[in-house]
């Protein structure tokens, strides 16, 4: 579905430079755009890996296992006996949030594949998504982060002035973002309930 987005994009742009009549614009674009890429790729580059480097310590010290253990009592009041129907699938949950929540998002892959996996596992209709699995992909969408290092990283390769100016507000709208999406689930689920 993705590459469908983006050929109608790429088509949409094309075919208007054409109505245009700019094929001389199309070209400046085409090249000024890839020209632009690789010169944010490579300022990304030397600043990703410093950013990697430090996650990879907070992984390799603790600290997201610490956040994984501060996360663990609210996990419990918001999957309900999540944890004697499937202990695994708990475990996966906590360490998926608490790695996205230090920017680790592509240690948290693993973490939430291996949870929907283990979700699925005990979902008594295969077709649909359980409660459990809509309330974890809200929380994962949603996802609180407190370093969001990947926006810091191209801000910094875009030069911004202060590339880590957009930490507060990254945590306060993502907390937004998860408290309205937890609070619409629960009041839909009450409508379900009643309409049953």
């Amino acid at each position: 579905m993705i590459n469908i987005i983006w050929f109608v994009i790429l088509a949409a742009g094309i075919l208007t430079f054409m109505i245009k009549g700019d094929t001389r614009g199309l070209l400046q674009a085409m090249s000024n755009s890839a020209q632009n890429s690789i010169e944010l790729l490579m300022a990304l580059l030397g600043i990703m890996a410093v950013w990697s480097g430090i996650m990879k310590l907070c992984e390799k010290s603790g600290i997201v296992d610490a956040l994984a253990k501060i996360l663990s009592p609210i996990m419990r009041i918001l999957f309900p006996n999540l944890e004697k129907r499937n202990k695994k699938a708990l475990g996966s949950i906590v360490m998926n949030i608490a790695t996205n929540m230090m920017g680790l998002s592509n240690a948290a892959t693993p973490f939430g594949i291996n949870a929907m996996k283990e979700l699925q596992s005990i979902n008594p209709v295969k077709e649909r998504a359980s409660d459990y699995m809509i309330t974890f992909i809200i929380i994962n969408g949603a996802c609180v982060q407190f370093l969001p290092a990947t926006v810091i990283s191209i801000r910094a390769g875009l030069s911004a002035k202060d590339p880590a100016d957009i930490i507060l507000p990254t945590i306060i709208t993502t907390l937004t973002a998860l408290i309205s999406g937890l609070i619409f689930n629960i009041l839909y689920n009450k409508k379900d309930m009643a309409d049953k």
